[in-house]
């Protein structure tokens, strides 16, 4: 048997990876694969702020954990990266 992540990249690679997470706050799936997780509540305020639209938000490991769909965060994050998201 292949270590995990091989196995990871194997099923990506022909696209039969499909991992979808039920959101209990929103109540509907996304794929996993198509999110980014912010745990900076600084940064995630101003992706709401910004009409970036918040797909799911959980508790883990004693922090807010938020969920955005990663295309449609791609913009935020570069003007975060350069420290112009407002």
């Amino acid at each position: 048997m292949y270590p995990v992540f091989l196995r990871y990249s194997n099923l990506k690679q022909r696209g039969e990876l499909d991992i979808k997470e039920y959101s209990e706050m929103f109540h509907k799936e996304y794929e996993i694969e198509d999110t980014v997780r912010i745990v900076n509540t600084r940064q995630a305020g101003l992706y709401v702020k910004n009409n970036v639209p918040l797909i799911d938000l959980f508790w883990s490991k004693n922090t807010l954990v938020f969920v955005f769909n990663r295309e449609d965060s791609k913009i935020a994050y570069d003007l975060w990266c350069k420290h112009q998201l407002t």
